[in-house]
């Protein structure tokens, strides 16, 4: 159910919400929300991505435009118990490559970061690597 309010600016971009709805939409300590902003537009659009609890990792990946590389990523984070949240595919025409940028979760993984890292340089159209840690 779509609810419209108006909000005032608390100070320096801070916004509230009303409790009630807050909980609703799980706006609770510790949860991660996905916030696109379009400056063009003057837009605002808020999702959430994870309640309490997960730890989220961003991950950049450069890989060699073909298909099939996407399902390489995904298999190979499913196969770690990686949980993919969010993720955005970006063609880099002039270059041949894409960037893969994915939000997930290691809650339910023991690789370490490093590790995680590792394991996507050894599928063999991936050019570059960047693992961020949220927290």
């Amino acid at each position: 159910m779509r609810k419209y309010f108006i909000v005032k600016v608390k100070e320096n971009g801070k916004l509230e919400i009303p409790l009630e709805l807050a909980y609703e939409i799980g706006l609770v300590k510790g949860a991660y929300f996905l916030v696109e902003i379009d400056t063009n537009l003057k837009e605002m659009h808020i999702e959430r991505v994870a309640l309490p609890g997960k730890k989220l990792v961003e991950i950049e990946v450069i890989v060699e435009d073909k298909p099939r590389i996407l399902a390489k990523v995904s298999e190979t984070l499913g196969r770690l118990g990686i949980n993919i949240l969010f993720n955005e595919v970006e063609e880099l025409e002039s270059l041949g490559l894409s960037a893969i940028v994915a939000i997930v979760d290691i809650s339910q993984s023991t690789i370490s970061l490093d590790d995680l890292k590792r394991e996507l340089e050894k599928i063999k159209e991936v050019k570059e690597v960047k693992v961020l840690d949220m927290d």
